[in-house]
């Protein structure tokens, strides 16, 4: 698993022995029963913990009691009696290409009046190759071929994919590559040291909120962003699926949703039966 999933999960596990202790004194791992599980989940949703959240502690602990049977550390597994929540399926977060318009020239002009461009550069190249957090932060110098006018990736599962540079993505990352010659990443700290996910996180929110309106402005949004853009604009979907990465086409499916709104938008605003509704 990803080093972000593997956090996660961590924190997920240690937070609910961490409450099984305080709430039931549990000292023993094989003592954890699916009513105290239950008990943890159901006070994190009456705290307002979304649906999509909850399944993900779930399925940290399954993992984790997967790996203790493996290890005959315990003889019970009280997940088989916890059911993950139903989660409602919800479009995914773009920009409108207009919106991401005025982003891209807020991002040129910050370029001009700074010394600094990296936040910037890594807005640009989110955007133009849809990558996730994890694969920016690891895409390495080596990984590059300005020549050719590619760049390569290693995605989930250690699954490695080809991207498609435009002349303008060669220009802003050409001058990464001889940055700070000592690391073997693209984008790096102005120490020379590799990027973190909290920096990225925090260019990202910064450069999209002066742009958008949207309330949600992580990484993730220009990965989705980028998707239905090339979905828009009759992008072919098996071919945006290899550009994901995505292992099944069901989950570049989903994009489909967001044009099929987009289109229910608008005919409803252009056809005169539409607008009487």
């Amino acid at each position: 698993m990803s080093a972000h999933t593997v956090t996660a999960y961590s924190a997920d596990i240690r937070a609910c022995l961490a409450y099984a202790e305080a709430e039931f004194a549990l000292q023993n791992i094989g003592d954890l029963t699916h009513l105290f599980i239950k008990s943890w989940l159901s006070g994190l949703m009456s705290d307002g913990m979304d649906a999509r959240s909850v399944r993900r502690k779930i399925s940290a602990l399954k993992t984790y009691y997967r790996y203790l049977l493996r290890h005959q550390l315990v003889d019970y597994n009280p997940m088989l009696k916890v059911s993950s929540p139903k989660v409602s399926k919800k479009l995914p977060n773009f920009i409108e290409a207009s919106k991401m318009e005025v982003i891209l020239d807020i991002a040129e002009a910050k370029k001009n009046e700074k010394n600094d461009a990296i936040a910037q550069d890594i807005v640009l190249t989110l955007y133009h190759t849809g990558v996730r957090l994890s694969e920016l932060i690891n895409l390495e110098k080596r990984h590059i071929s300005l020549s050719q006018s590619l760049l390569k990736v290693t995605g989930k599962r250690n699954k490695e994919r080809l991207i498609p540079m435009t002349a303008e993505l060669s220009t802003i990352l050409q001058p990464y590559l001889e940055l700070h010659p000592e690391s073997p990443f693209v984008f790096n700290t102005s120490s020379g040291k590799k990027l973190y996910p909290n920096f990225v996180y925090r260019v990202v929110k910064d450069l999209l909120s002066a742009g958008s309106t949207q309330r949600k402005n992580s990484p993730h949004v220009l990965r989705h962003t980028f998707a239905t853009h090339l979905l828009n604009n009759g992008g072919d979907l098996n071919a945006i699926k290899e550009l994901l990465g995505h292992a099944n086409l069901s989950a570049t499916q989903v994009y489909t949703h967001n044009s099929v709104e987009r289109l229910k938008t608008i005919h409803k605003q252009a056809h005169p039966k539409g607008r009487l509704k």
